[in-house]
């Protein structure tokens, strides 16, 4: 099914394209998202909040990389899926416990609210699980013939 080889290349790109973005975008605009995380609940103290506005992209990039990488592409597909799901889990504790607080992803990604904001991030979350399944199933049916 050569189709299914498409679909895992186009999440795979959408991933590479997303955490770049993200992670450049805060990196040019670093004063921005190490404010927004200090206003944070959850990264409000100025040590945690200066460790994870210079982790967070570095890992962003880090994880693009090894998406383009042939060698690490499917073990950073679980990479990925799993930042999108902390990031996930961090906007509903945001949304169930915290007022107005600003959203830290910078670019046009910060123009959504809390709401769409989780509908686009579970859609890659599904994405990668998607991805992650497609890349599974594929070395299934290899070990197998």
């Amino acid at each position: 099914m050569k189709y299914k080889g498409y679909i895992y290349q186009f999440i795979r790109f959408a991933f590479i394209v997303l955490m770049f973005y993200a992670a450049i975008h805060k990196l040019m605009d670093f004063t921005q998202f190490y404010n927004d995380l200090l206003n944070s609940p959850v990264f409000g103290n100025k040590h945690l909040a200066r460790f994870v506005s210079a982790f967070v992209p570095i890992i962003e990039l880090g994880i693009a990389g090894l998406l383009i990488s042939a060698k690490y592409k499917e073990f950073a597909m679980y990479l990925a899926s799993g930042l999108m799901l902390i990031f996930s889990i961090y906007i509903i504790w945001i949304m169930e416990f915290s007022a107005d607080v600003p959203c830290s992803c910078g670019g046009i990604i910060n123009n959504l609210t809390w709401q769409e904001h989780l509908l686009f991030n579970t859609g890659f979350l599904l994405l990668g699980i998607l991805g992650i399944y497609i890349q599974t199933k594929k070395h299934r049916k290899f070990y197998k013939e």
